[in-house]
C-alpha cells in the first residue's frame, strides 16, 4: 500500500471482508435504516454534477476559496455554522450592504440637499450627523468583527472558521476513517468507512414531494444518526444522481483509486501519490478544470449531465462484495 496510507484506510483491491449484520435487527435499527440502500462497488468516471456545479474555476482560482480548506486529498471536513452564527452573518450581511450602498446614497442626497435653500447649512450638518450615527457607526460595529479578521489575514481556515462553525463529519482518506461530530466538536462516532452502509432515505415533503437523504450509518451500532452526504447535491434529484454521489465518494476514499476527477480536488492531486500515479500514465492536464472559463465550466457540466442521463450510463460500477462467505 502507499506509504502516505495507514493500514486502516480503505482499498476496494485488498480489504478484509466484514461480518455480516444481524439477521433480525430491533426495531429502532429498523426504523433508523429505512430506505435503499447502495452497495459497495468498484468505481467508474461518473461524477454528482449537482455536487459540483458550484464549484466554478473562478472561485477555485480565488484569492478567498475556502472550498480546499474543507475537501483535499487528506479529507473531507465540512463544516456547519454554530446557532448563533446564522443570525449574525445575515445581519453582518445588511451592515454591509448599508455601508456600500445605502451610507453612500444618503452621503449623496447629503450633498445635494446643501444646494436647496429649504435646507439650512445647520440642517444639512445635522443630517450628515444622523446618517452617521443611525447607519454607518451601527453597520460598522455589526460587521467590525468580519473586518477586522480580513485584516488580519485575509485568507479563510479553519481556525478561524472555528469561531462561528464546527465540524459536521470527518471522511479521512488517508486513514480511512469516518467521524461524526457533536455540539463544541464532540466526537460522537469514529468507524473505518468499509463499516458503513449507504442508505437512500426518503420523506414526502409539505408539498407532496419526496425529498432524499443519503445516509452513511454504521453496519454494527445502532447510533440513532447518520452523516448524511446527500446535502452535497441536495434534496429533490433524481435517484441516479445519489448514486453518482456514493460513487464519487467510494472513489474519494479508496486510495486503490485516483481522486475524483472535480474542480475542489484538482489543486491537490499532485499531493496524492495514486493520483500522480495515474495522471502521469493518462497525460492529464493538470490544471483541466481551472483553466475553464466560468461559461465553459457550465457547459461542460450540463453536457456531462445531458450524456450520463440520455445514454443511461451506469451511475455505479460493478458491485463489490465486501461480506465473509454466508
Amino acid at each position: 500500500m502507499n506509504r502516505t496510507y495507514q493500514p486502516t484506510a480503505y482499498n476496494s483491491r485488498d480489504f478484509k471482508r466484514q461480518p455480516r449484520p444481524a439477521e433480525n435487527p430491533g426495531w429502532s435499527e429498523r426504523m433508523h435504516r429505512r430506505g435503499e440502500k447502495f452497495g459497495y462497488s468498484q468505481v467508474n468516471d461518473s461524477i454528482a454534477t449537482s455536487a459540483i456545479r458550484e464549484q466554478t474555476p473562478s472561485l477555485v482560482n480565488g484569492d478567498d476559496n475556502c472550498l480546499g480548506q474543507f475537501w483535499t486529498h487528506q479529507r473531507l471536513e465540512p463544516y456547519t455554522f454554530v446557532r448563533w452564527a446564522g443570525f449574525y452573518f445575515f445581519i453582518a450581511s445588511m451592515a454591509k450592504v448599508a455601508l456600500q450602498f445605502a451610507y453612500p446614497f444618503f452621503v449623496f442626497l447629503c450633498v445635494i440637499i446643501s444646494f436647496s435653500d429649504a435646507w439650512t447649512l445647520w440642517d444639512v450638518f445635522d443630517f450628515f450627523i444622523e446618517i452617521n450615527l443611525y447607519i454607518a457607526l451601527p453597520a460598522i460595529i455589526i460587521y467590525s468583527p468580519i473586518l477586522w479578521l480580513n485584516w488580519r489575514d485575509p485568507q479563510i481556515d479553519k481556525e478561524k472558521v472555528s469561531l462561528f462553525a464546527r465540524k459536521r463529519y470527518t471522511m479521512n482518506r488517508e486513514t480511512g476513517m469516518v467521524t461524526l461530530y457533536g455540539e463544541k466538536n464532540r466526537v460522537i462516532f469514529t468507524h473505518p468507512f468499509i463499516e458503513f452502509d449507504c442508505i437512500l432515505a426518503s420523506n414526502p415533503n409539505h408539498q407532496g414531494l419526496l425529498s432524499y437523504q443519503l445516509m452513511l450509518m454504521h453496519r454494527y451500532h445502532d447510533y440513532g444518526q447518520g452523516i448524511n452526504i446527500g446535502v452535497m447535491s441536495g434534496v429533490n434529484m433524481p435517484r441516479a444522481e445519489y448514486r453518482r454521489l456514493w460513487n464519487m465518494i467510494q472513489q474519494y476514499m479508496d486510495v486503490s483509486q485516483p481522486l475524483p476527477d472535480i474542480p475542489m480536488l484538482e489543486p491537490f492531486r499532485e499531493q496524492d501519490e495514486t493520483t500522480v500515479a495515474y495522471d502521469k500514465q493518462t497525460g492529464r492536464n493538470p490544471r483541466y478544470w481551472r483553466e475553464m472559463t466560468d461559461e465553459a465550466f457550465e457547459q461542460k457540466i450540463t453536457e456531462i449531465a445531458r450524456i450520463q442521463r440520455e445514454e443511461d450510463l451506469p451511475p455505479t460500477g460493478p458491485e463489490l462484495n465486501i461480506f465473509e462467505p454466508a
